[in-house]
């Protein structure tokens, strides 16, 4: 019969650990006094978060732990022979030579040491100040956060590296064991991890106990005694202090420069469907076992070779415009990582296979293999003449359409009016406006938030402050969005040249689509011209309509500068 292995439970091998190890002493003392907490968390292996640095006071228990690092040749000399090693680091001083100790290295009885962390109450602060060692955050190219410090991977998704908690009368900082010990193993340090704890209850009187525990990556001491009033009220204490060591190790938590030399299990995608059986054709998108155009046949598939998918597989990226962006012909993640991608006929996102393989971090292949859909529809036309025919063309790229009639739009009303007709947008706003893509899903709630950005981009961005300087009729009341169609109207333009703009407004004002219902949802769609499309052909439709106003702005704003140079000239000449 088979059983799982279910830790803490079921068939699970017991843990190293001092609780593991170290027989309780046969003496008679309370048991309450035997800190069987603090022993199961001494291991060589530990795992999840460790705690390298603690300081606090109850009435039940006080004490802390400290941790410096070690050449790891030396770790067991100096666990064995040379105990408390360390112990000043973190603390400046001057001599009275002239010399002085930078509190960041420390030769002790010819042992080396070094600071990684502590916790400090510095003259002025309410609470303690956490320091950590700043060759281990540049190992990680780690950022501050509340109370920690994380890092981003090499698919740019934030881990946890460092946390603590801290109170005016204690603190605690906590480790990955994973990424603290590959930063040990790649610095060729060990830790030394001191402990000091003391239990203190009320008990009738016993003898004193000591015991000490002593192995290869181990030296702890224990008592525990009866003495009336040592510690106020308690009658009877114990406590354990001592060392142990925690070796560098390389695991599966790397620095991102280190996991794109890692060797990789490479998954399979749908590349295409068997005629013959309908069944899905796959292929392994490792650029070593895919074809190019210098192989000397053609028995393997080809490294450009389309695999397509889900639009909703860039829903994670659009929902962080601030770390993600997205354009019609490629998706990028900082400086970290980018693909090229592209939109088909029936706008499924296509990417190389063998770009999956090189370009897209490994830890992204689940998520894209999840969206993975046979091949449906024709390739992008500009794409395809680019990459093949090595034709100069365009793609499709409505939004991005939309974003450059914005900017030149901006660009000749500065020229005209000495200031912008569009505000700068706020540094969250802008990061919506050039990662917009529109909707990724025909759920009834996803156009909304596209059309939002819109109208937060185009109408509320509207600068009414040039407006009022040269609107001739503008009347007491009126709003910005009236103030720019009676500017249009008066160089010429109808009326109706910006009412896609009066239209996304009224549309916002309603709430959007995502809480309307019944027959008010179906007339917001009709009032903004997009009844029985799709949600993204409705996006389409809204910013090209927005694109022809705006261009058509621009052309008015152009003719009145020449008009004015013209004037100029006449008036020079006169």
């Amino acid at each position: 019969m088979s059983m799982p292995s279910i830790p803490g439970y079921i068939g699970s091998k017991p843990s190293e650990n001092l609780a593991n190890l170290w027989e309780r002493p046969k003496e008679e003392f309370p048991s309450e006094l035997w800190p069987t907490g603090r022993l199961r968390s001494v291991s060589p292996n530990p795992s999840g978060w460790l705690t390298i640095t603690e300081q606090f006071f109850s009435e039940p228990e006080h004490g802390g732990c400290s941790c410096v690092l070690v050449k790891s040749e030396e770790s067991s000399e100096v666990l064995q022979n040379a105990r408390w090693v360390g112990r000043d680091l973190g603390d400046f001083a001057v001599w009275s030579d002239g010399g002085f100790d930078n509190g960041l290295t420390e030769s002790s009885r010819g042992k080396y040491a070094e600071f990684f962390t502590q916790g400090r109450r510095p003259s002025g602060s309410s609470i303690a100040v956490v320091d950590v060692s700043l060759p281990f955050l540049w190992y990680w190219d780690a950022f501050p956060v509340k109370d920690g410090w994380n890092y981003l991977n090499r698919a740019g998704r934030e881990q946890e590296l460092i946390r603590w908690e801290v109170t005016p009368d204690s603190w605690k900082v906590e480790v990955r064991v994973l990424e603290f010990r590959s930063f040990l193993a790649a610095s060729n340090r060990d830790a030394l991890i001191r402990i000091d704890y003391t239990s203190k209850i009320d008990a009738p009187p016993f003898d004193r106990v000591d015991s000490t525990f002593q192995n290869d990556w181990a030296h702890v001491d224990f008592f525990c005694t009866h003495e009336l009033g040592a510690l106020n009220d308690r009658s009877a204490f114990s406590g354990i202090s001592g060392e142990y060591i925690i070796k560098g190790l390389r695991t599966s938590r790397l620095p991102r420069s280190e996991e794109r030399a890692e060797e990789r299990d490479y998954p399979t995608f749908i590349y295409g469907l068997d005629s013959a059986t309908g069944q899905p054709l796959t292929h392994i998108c490792d650029p070593d076992k895919l074809g190019t155009y210098f192989d000397k046949d053609g028995t393997r598939l080809h490294y450009l070779t389309p695999v397509y998918f889900k639009r909703e597989v860039l829903q994670p990226y659009a929902a962080e415009p601030g770390r993600y962006n997205i354009s019609s012909s490629r998706l990028t993640c900082l400086n970290l990582w980018g693909v090229d991608i592209s939109f088909n006929s029936i706008g499924l996102v296509e990417v190389y296979l063998g770009d999956l393989g090189s370009d897209l971090p490994s830890e992204e292949w689940g998520h894209w293999r999840s969206y993975n859909v046979p091949p449906e529809g024709e390739m992008d036309e500009g794409r395809f003449r680019r990459d093949f025919l090595n034709q100069a063309a365009h793609s499709k790229d409505i939004p991005g359409d939309l974003r450059r009639a914005r900017a030149k739009a901006v660009e000749v009303s500065t020229e005209l009016f000495g200031t912008p007709l569009w505000k700068p947008l706020s540094s969250e706003l802008l990061h919506e406006f050039n990662s917009l893509i529109g909707p990724l899903t025909e759920d009834g709630s996803s156009l909304g938030p596209s059309l939002l950005i819109l109208t937060k981009s185009l109408v509320d961005g509207i600068d009414p402050t040039p407006l009022k300087i040269h609107v001739i009729n503008r009347e007491k009341g009126d709003q910005s969005l009236r103030l720019l169609q009676k500017y249009v109207q008066q160089i010429g333009a109808p009326a109706d040249t910006i009412s896609i703009l009066f239209e996304l407004q009224n549309f916002r004002s309603k709430g959007g689509i995502a809480h309307l219902a019944g027959s008010q949802k179906e007339n917001a769609r009709v009032t903004l011209g997009i009844s029985d499309m799709s949600n993204f052909e409705a996006f389409e439709s809204v910013s090209t309509r927005i694109t022809e106003c705006l261009t058509n702005i621009t052309e008015l704003m152009k003719q009145q500068i020449a008009a004015n140079k013209t004037s100029n000239t006449t008036e020079e000449g006169t």
